[in-house]
């Protein structure tokens, strides 16, 4: 019984409390006891021993400390602790102070006197986000041993972290969730969602001519289910599978995807196998198995000439047939190493040649009448919605 009960606690959370007030110190334990295992430090040495000892899952901090800073305590723990989340609760700072944390990475940034519901909802970001880091590291672990190749985790981790993108979100991912009593749930949505996009954001860094094609991709495809009228699961289906149907790339050597010229019999079977890769990387993560087939099979084709299950038909999972229509328009709209993009008539007139051979006709027919008959330019749409971090990029 005391077994079970060490790895419940564990389960929910260490956090440690670092203030050289009493008040403000017990206050803060007394907030989050109930829900995580609290631990307690009244300087920067005595929370640097604490950690060094145990390390936890998120600390909280003064600033304004006598000793050991609480800025100073904040580089040495994101130095010696990158897994462990920050959050700053301070009476004693300035935007000066709070862009300087943002730099070092911290999770939040609240000011005393603090409210309780803000409270609880900062440290549920933190957990939140560091399940995130879990899983995207837990995600490009199981990419190395997929494809057989070394992944340096920590400075993948590092790099994406660093994107701007990533950085305009500090302090704000997640804000909408209010913290479980039960602690973090495994497969909340809104968590998934900046997770997915942390993801979609390293898959695009790996090669930057791809730079919002994961985003556009997904936009596109909700058009279309918005139009076909679909279940709130399916759309939620779609979007996510849209988000993540190229992720299987990270597998595939870059020389390989950005090549201009012809590709070998087996580098093109190099490429091919992204589907598979992607899927396989996927199926830990817990998605909803409609998402982890969509991407399987978004390159199926209607009459069984397509890749990796010669699928065809009805045979192909309708959130990949959708997928398919949108990852294949936004291909045509964009800049590729191998051609410059399709003007818009010749885009509309590729898949309605294809339709019945590589694509669903009767989607094809009401994606074609979506596009049509819309009263916005929907690639300039789908471009802010993407909103690309450096201006005059090559799109994907």
């Amino acid at each position: 019984m005391s077994q079970i009960t060490n790895d419940s606690i564990r389960a929910r959370g260490r956090v440690l409390i670092v203030d050289d007030e009493r008040g403000p110190r017990e206050s803060l334990r007394m907030i989050l006891q109930p829900l995580y295992d609290v631990e307690t430090a009244s300087d920067g040495h005595e929370a640097l021993d604490r950690l060094r000892a145990e390390p936890a899952d998120c600390v909280t901090l003064d600033l304004n400390m006598p000793g050991l800073q609480g800025e100073e305590l904040m580089r040495i723990v994101r130095r010696e602790f990158p897994d462990v989340e920050v959050v700053v609760i301070t009476g004693y700072g300035s935007l000066e102070t709070a862009v300087e944390g943002v730099r070092y990475g911290i999770c939040d940034y609240l000011q005393k006197p603090f409210d309780v519901v803000k409270v609880n909802a900062a440290l549920a970001r933190a957990f939140s986000r560091q399940q995130g880091r879990r899983s995207l590291a837990q995600f490009l672990t199981q990419l190395g041993e997929s494809v057989g190749q070394e992944q340096d985790v920590h400075q993948i981790l590092q790099r994406v972290e660093q994107s701007p993108r990533v950085q305009r979100h500090v302090g704000d991912l997640l804000s909408d969730l209010v913290a479980p009593a039960s602690g973090v749930p495994e497969h909340d949505r809104a968590r998934l969602a900046d997770f997915l996009e942390v993801l979609a954001e390293s898959i695009e860094s790996q090669h930057p001519f791809m730079h919002g094609h994961a985003q556009r991709t997904s936009f596109y495809a909700g058009l279309l289910t918005d139009r076909l009228a679909l279940s709130q699961d399916e759309q939620e289906q779609v979007r996510l599978a849209g988000f993540l149907h190229d992720v299987g790339k990270l597998g595939v050597p870059t020389e390989l995807i950005v090549r201009p010229g012809a590709l070998a019999p087996d580098e093109r079977r190099a490429v091919e196998r992204h589907p598979v890769v992607g899927a396989d990387l996927l199926d830990p993560l817990g998605l909803p198995s409609e998402v982890t087939s969509a991407v399987r099979h978004h390159h199926e084709w209607w009459d069984g000439r397509g890749y990796p299950d010669g699928l065809y038909g009805e045979q192909i999972p309708i959130v990949a047939r959708i997928i398919s229509i949108a990852d294949a328009y936004d291909a045509m709209s964009s800049n590729r190493p191998y051609r410059a993009a399709l003007e818009p008539k010749q885009v509309l007139h590729e898949l309605r040649r294809f339709a019945g051979v590589q694509f669903d006709p009767e989607l094809v027919k009401e994606f074609l009448l979506l596009v049509e008959t819309s009263d916005v330019e929907l690639q300039l749409v789908a471009d802010a919605v993407s909103t690309p971090d450096t201006a005059g990029g090559t799109p994907s």
